[in-house]
C-alpha cells in the first residue's frame, strides 16, 4: 500500500513541474583502442587515471539519464541492473527496489536567484526535522554553478524518509546556469537506516555522479 501511495504522490508532485515522457538510459562506452607494448628503462611510472573519470564499481555501468528537452544538463551515474524504472517523465526519473529503497533524479528550471540559494534551500528542506542530521558533506563549484554532496540521516517525519521510518540519504544537488537559465539538478538516494547493504551501495554510487560532464567531489564517507 505504501509503495503505491509513494509512487502516486511522487507523480502528482512531479507533474506540476513538467509533462510526461519516457526515460532513455544508455551505457557510455569509450572508443576501442589497440594496446601497444614496449620496453623502456623503467624510469617512467604508470600513467595516472584521468581525474574526471570516476571509478565504476564492479557490477555497475555508467548511465546517462535523458530527462527530456526541458533539462539541458547531462546527468550521469553508475548503476546496476537491479533498479526498476517505475516512473519517468520530462525532468524526472524514479528508480526503486522491492525493499522500498529509491533513487530520484530531478532537473528543472529554478526560480532562485543564484546557484547557492538553490543549495541553501535544499539543505533546509531535506534536513528540516530536529532529529535529522548531516553526517558528511562537501560543496564546490562547477562551470556555471555550484553543487553540494551529502550523506545524512532523515528522521521518520521527513518527507523523503521511507515508510515513515528513520532513513539514510546520499545526495548530490546543484544549481547550474545554461544559456542564461538557472536549473536545479539533483540525485537523491534513500533507504531505511537498517538497510545497510543498500546504504553501502549508495556510498559507491555517489562518487560516480556527474552533472554537465563535471564529476562532483563526494564527502569522505564513513
Amino acid at each position: 500500500m505504501y509503495r503505491r501511495l509513494l509512487l502516486a504522490s511522487v507523480m502528482v508532485l512531479g507533474l506540476t513541474l513538467s509533462g510526461c515522457s519516457a526515460l532513455r538510459v544508455s551505457t557510455d562506452e569509450g572508443d576501442s583502442r589497440p594496446v601497444s607494448v614496449g620496453i623502456d628503462d623503467g624510469s617512467e611510472g604508470e600513467t595516472p587515471p584521468e581525474p574526471d573519470a570516476p571509478a565504476i564499481p564492479a557490477g555497475m555501468a555508467q548511465m546517462t539519464v535523458d530527462l527530456g528537452p526541458e533539462c539541458p544538463v547531462k546527468v550521469q551515474m553508475a548503476m546496476d541492473s537491479e533498479w526498476n524504472g517505475d516512473l519517468a517523465y520530462d525532468s524526472y526519473q524514479l528508480y526503486s527496489r522491492d525493499n522500498g529503497a529509491i533513487i530520484t533524479v530531478n532537473c528543472y528550471e529554478a526560480d532562485d536567484e543564484t546557484a547557492q540559494s538553490i543549495i541553501d534551500t535544499a539543505q533546509e528542506q531535506t534536513f528540516g526535522e530536529s532529529r535529522s542530521s548531516i553526517l558528511e558533506e562537501n560543496s564546490g563549484t562547477v562551470p556555471g554553478g555550484a553543487y553540494w554532496t551529502v550523506h545524512g540521516l532523515l528522521a521518520r517525519q521527513e518527507i523523503r524518509a521511507i515508510d515513515e521510518t528513520e532513513s539514510v540519504l546520499y545526495g548530490a544537488i546543484a544549481g547550474i546556469s545554461d544559456n542564461g537559465r538557472l536549473y536545479k539538478i539533483s540525485v537523491e538516494m534513500v533507504t531505511v537506516s537498517s538497510d545497510q547493504a543498500t546504504a553501502a551501495l549508495f556510498a559507491q554510487i555517489l562518487p560516480t555522479v556527474s552533472f554537465a560532464d563535471q564529476v562532483l567531489e563526494s564527502p569522505t564517507l564513513s
